[in-house]
């Protein structure tokens, strides 16, 4: 039984001990108000970044949450609000890489859910647009969320989602020209061409 206490205490006192050094790290990466810049300058669109890559809004926050919270952990060696934010994305793109293998090992299918995140002038619209862009995969979806939405070159997409500078011209191409054509296909199906 004593040997349990130790071990039990032991154990407590290391999870103590990593506490504290994520503190110390978080710490020594920025102060508080750089970190709530930080936050204000990119959590919004860090979410819709999320939001859309995946198609679906619930899991979202959650994700947003632990990107800010790895990125504290991790404590980069830099301080540019450039490098840190492509680190930030980097970090949320790996969460949804996750996120999609637990959901396949779970379910052994996906779910189709039209997500409209924020009401406008023309939901139908946003729904159907939607719909296609659930269509692409999810890394060319990432792709074309952070070249068009957040306009995110070649450089920071590379840097975001893992690749090579000189691919991403190539797979952002190939994602514009699936786009267009899962757009006609339901125009047509529409009967609008």
């Amino acid at each position: 039984m004593t040997i349990t206490i130790r071990h039990a205490l032991a154990a407590d006192e290391a999870v103590r001990a990593a506490q504290s050094d994520t503190a110390k790290a978080a710490a020594e990466m920025m102060d508080e108000r750089a970190f709530l810049a930080f936050y204000a300058r990119t959590a919004a669109p860090l979410r819709a970044y999320v939001v859309r890559a995946l198609g679906n809004a619930t899991p979202a926050d959650d994700i947003v949450q632990d990107a800010y919270l790895r990125l504290l952990r991790a404590a980069p060696e830099t301080e540019d609000p450039q490098q840190l934010r492509a680190l930030l994305f980097r970090v949320a793109t790996n969460l949804m890489a996750d996120y999609w293998r637990q959901r396949r090992r779970e379910n052994g299918r996906t779910d189709e859910q039209a997500v409209a995140s924020a009401p406008g002038p023309d939901i139908p619209l946003r729904v159907d647009m939607a719909r296609v862009f659930e269509q692409l995969r999810p890394q060319q979806r990432q792709m074309m969320w952070l070249a068009y939405v957040e306009g995110a070159d070649h450089r920071e997409i590379a840097s975001a989602l893992g690749l090579k500078e000189g691919s991403v011209r190539v797979l952002l191409h190939r994602a514009r020209r699936k786009l267009a054509r899962l757009l006609h296909l339901s125009d047509r199906g529409r009967g609008d061409q």
